[in-house]
């Protein structure tokens, strides 16, 4: 799996980038929880290169605001390799910054699909970017749409009649309900 940062995506140079078909999902992937899971099984089924963008740190940790950063269920050398053993073939590392957290959603998914070739996208229902998450998956949808794209919406994957989460995989830990925290996880801690 080649990892790249958001710099060498949006401007073409890395070899994986240039003239590749890319499948796309966006987030933090906390946990790469059985939700993360879906959308990666499905970028991977794609005819297309399956690519992570993903924050090379939580983006949780520089917002203020009322934003509270509760610790990463994964760091990023287990996100990654996570990842590769489910066939990603390209990780894209965005460092989180101020500068990135005042970019709004719609020009963020512009400078992802702009000169990348990617030919679909696939989210979470309940997924938002940019800035004061001003850009859900219907607008993503709608833009990739008029600029040659095709967004996937994955339904939420249930658990007891739950959405699975990161939120719910922390409080499982929290409460010693290990059990359930791998049931969310797909995967022994």
């Amino acid at each position: 799996m080649k990892v790249i940062s958001w710099e060498e995506f949006i401007i073409g140079r890395s070899e994986e980038v240039g003239g590749s078909k890319l499948a796309v999902t966006i987030g933090v992937f906390d946990g790469v929880h059985l939700g993360h899971q879906a959308l990666i099984k499905y970028i991977c089924s794609s005819p297309f290169v399956p690519t992570v963008v993903t924050f090379r740190q939580n983006p949780s940790q520089f917002l203020g605001g009322g934003h509270i950063f509760k610790p990463d269920i994964l760091n990023l050398e287990q996100k990654l390799e996570i990842f590769k053993s489910f066939g990603v073939q390209l990780t894209v590392l965005i460092d989180f910054s101020e500068k990135f957290s005042k970019i709004n959603g719609r020009d963020f998914i512009k400078l992802l699909l702009k000169g990348n070739s990617v030919k679909l996208i696939a989210l979470g229902e309940n997924f938002r970017c940019g800035y004061k998450l001003d850009t859900g998956v219907n607008e993503i949808a709608s833009l990739a749409a008029s600029l040659g794209s095709k967004v996937w919406i994955s339904p939420p994957v249930m658990d007891e009649g739950q959405p699975v989460s990161s939120s719910r995989i922390r409080q499982a830990l929290a409460l010693g309900r290990i059990t359930e925290a791998e049931r969310l996880l797909g995967r022994n801690l």
